[in-house]
């Protein structure tokens, strides 16, 4: 998708609005500093570098500014606003960690707004609402309380295991429906339908929205709020008749189990979940009504915020299992003895397993945790994270950084950083090791940057890294995955390509999985509960 998609309208209004925000921003921010602004290319009067930003792939794009003008931090306008590029670790560090008090909030999301979505916390400009949201979501899922969610996963997973194994064609498919059940379950205590579950159906709808209205430039709305006035019939308010269906969908996926999910409290037929835990221990003397709006929204950026990214993370590792057969070769031989030394208190019994991997092995199994972290390092799956933006006139290494400039750290570019991560396109697990191969690399730091920086640190990831170690630790220990081959036998090679997009998907591949023995099969099909 083009970085910028021009929408017909009126070449009047559009050259008077350009105009005015660009004399307004550029007078206005100049006049406060006489320091120069990061390097980057040169812009044009009125529109600035629209013209240099690609149309895709931008994090790579920014990685060959960074070498083109020798700086870690960049600077490009787009109609007079500033746009801050961190490439490096050290810059992001500084600015989005240290200087978190005035880097932690988040530009303006017109589009997303407008249908509907200002409710989302992982979008939320950083004040008193985000506060209150994220606050709750930590208090009743935090690393302490994995009974929350654990119990949950393992039963998503032998289901997805059962179903790779019927169909292993449909894995993507698979996939979602394993996450999504997941989320309902673990959120709304909501038990989804095997195949064409209305919950899902209406979350994946609403996530299609909202992918499409996140992407950078997709709607001139983002440069221009006030076109949220012009009338639809308008020239160029097309995005009106879009925003209209959009909208209703974002309602029905905020509303429809949240509303289900009360219903069932107050006739005392729920489970424990999250929505649950959150009612139960309401202020009664506080504002019930904002009490329960933060328990919905919270709720619906639980399906939100952790689907999709999950989805992606998972993709990417099938990938790399495909084309990096000896990495999962390791792995498996890494699980076949650490689960059946436990199990057998040191007498293995390969050829008969007799259960999967759970949240107990975790520390028995650090290469899983390694393959996992190699995934987030070589696909990130928000490349460019979500942009931040600077409160306050600032200054970092002798460069001005405008006051609502929106600061973006390229995750995908600081994750290929030579110096930290020698050969950085190569898929190695084995750099996450230590020397002697048993344990984590003391030396390398857990790669959290892959959930955002700062104070704006996804709060949720700790119960993303549990659904992904599980996923990656019970497909590897039941099925070897290889390259498909066509009906005349031949092997069907896999580009390796991405799909850039605000959420980093590899291609559509086709694959090969297999459980790895008659005794693997039994287990699966012996573990759905």
């Amino acid at each position: 998708m083009a970085f910028f998609h021009v929408e017909p309208v009126y070449l009047g209004l559009l050259i008077g609005l350009l105009i005015g925000a660009f004399l307004q921003l550029h007078l206005k921010r100049r006049s406060k500093s006489a320091l120069p602004y990061p390097p980057g290319p040169r812009p044009l009067p009125i529109i600035g570098n629209i013209l240099d930003l690609s149309s895709s792939f931008q994090w790579r794009t920014f990685i060959e500014w960074t070498v083109k003008y020798d700086s870690d931090i960049l600077h490009f306008t787009i109609g007079g606003s500033s746009t801050i590029v961190l490439n490096s670790l050290e810059a992001a560090n500084e600015l989005l960690e240290k200087r978190g008090k005035i880097y932690s909030s988040r530009p303006q999301f017109p589009m997303l707004n407008f249908i509907g979505w200002d409710w989302t916390f992982v979008i939320m400009p950083y004040g008193s609402r985000w506060s209150a949201h994220r606050k709750l979501f930590t208090k009743e899922f935090n690393p302490n309380l994995p009974e929350r969610y654990e119990p949950q996963e393992l039963r998503v997973v032998a289901t997805l295991l059962e179903r790779l194994l019927q169909t292993p064609e449909d894995f993507v498919d698979h996939i979602r429906h394993a996450r999504g059940a997941a989320i309902m379950d673990v959120t709304y205590g909501i038990k989804v339908l095997p195949y064409n579950d209305p919950y899902i159906n209406e979350a994946e709808r609403a996530l299609e929205s909202f992918v499409a209205a996140a992407i950078p430039g997709s709607f001139w709305l983002d440069f221009f709020p006030g076109l949220k006035h012009i009338p639809e019939w308008f020239p160029g308010a097309s995005f009106k008749t879009k925003a209209k269906k959009w909208r209703r969908e974002a309602s029905i996926m905020l509303n429809h189990p949240y509303e289900d999910v009360k219903k069932r409290v107050a006739n005392g037929e729920l489970e424990a979940c999250y929505v649950y835990h959150c009612l139960q221990n309401i202020d009664e003397n506080g504002d019930i009504e904002l009490q329960e709006r933060d328990i919905q929204q919270t709720a619906g950026t639980m399906y939100g915020a952790g689907s999709d990214t999950i989805i992606a993370s998972i993709r990417s590792f099938f990938l790399a299992m495909v084309l990096n057969p000896e990495v999962q070769r390791k792995a498996q031989k890494h699980l076949d003895e650490m689960i059946n030394l436990k199990l057998k208190h040191g007498h293995l019994d390969n050829d008969n397993p007799n259960r999967l991997p759970n949240f107990s092995d975790r520390d028995l199994l650090p290469y899983i945790t390694a393959i996992m972290y190699e995934v987030y390092r070589t696909q990130p799956v928000n490349p460019l994270g979500i942009a931040h933006m600077c409160e306050v006139d600032d200054e970092y290494k002798g460069y001005y950084i405008p006051k609502n400039s929106v600061v973006i750290a390229n995750i995908w570019g600081i994750f290929r950083d030579e110096k930290t991560y020698p050969e950085p396109n190569k898929f190695n697990p084995d750099r996450w090791m230590s020397s002697d191969g048993k344990s984590l690399n003391p030396n390398l730091r857990e790669p959290v940057m892959h959930f955002g920086y700062g104070r704006r640190l996804c709060p949720g990831r700790h119960l993303a890294n549990a659904a992904i170690w599980i996923t990656i630790a019970s497909v590897l220990f039941a099925f070897d995955i290889s390259k498909a081959v066509d009906e005349h036998g031949n092997v069907i090679e896999p580009t390796g390509e991405y799909i850039s997009s605000l959420v980093n998907y590899p291609a559509p591949f086709r694959c090969k999985i297999k459980a790895r023995s008659e005794q693997h099969e039994r287990l699966i099909r012996s573990s759905v509960v």
